[in-house]
């Protein structure tokens, strides 16, 4: 498949024509080529081809979800199982040090296909590949409480 194809997929925000476009649907159906790391009959993980490090592997339902709050609770808890399934596997055979699982909701968040997936990202102590900006600055009591407040209305 054409890549400007395949980037146009990435970037298409329409809910029905996404559906009917979503990359992730069209590698799940066979019309995309991937390389499959594990597939059963309600799950696909394949390796990602814009990888942040080696063995970069998605892993996604083959019914279309659109994020977290749209994949129903026991989908989630079966693909957690194929998570740790396909970690486990990365861990051991490509001699990692250790790896990162990242799922992302929204593109404020940094979702980019609106098809829900998890990203498992090898990692070697020092590759500098990904890095995750922890503040360090500690919140009030009366910051934590405004919150803790808005969240149990």
């Amino acid at each position: 498949m054409n890549y400007r194809i395949v980037k146009n997929l990435f970037k298409c925000k329409d809910v029905k024509i996404h559906k009917r476009g979503c990359i992730f649907c069209q590698i799940v159906k066979k019309k995309i080529p991937s390389k499959n790391v594990l597939e059963d009959e309600r799950y696909l993980a394949f390796l990602d081809i814009f990888p942040i490090s080696n063995g970069h592997t998605i892993i996604v339902p083959k019914k279309h979800y659109q994020n977290l709050e749209d994949i129903p609770e026991q989908e989630l808890v079966e693909i957690i199982k194929i998570v740790k399934k396909v970690a486990v596997l990365i861990h051991k055979k490509l001699k990692i040090d250790g790896y990162n699982v990242l799922q992302n909701n929204f593109e404020s968040a940094g979702q980019e296909v609106n098809h829900f997936h998890i990203h498992i990202i090898p990692r070697n102590k020092n590759d500098q590949r990904f890095k995750l900006k922890i503040p360090r600055n500690q919140a009030t009591e009366q910051e934590l409480e405004n919150t803790l407040k808005l969240l149990l209305l």
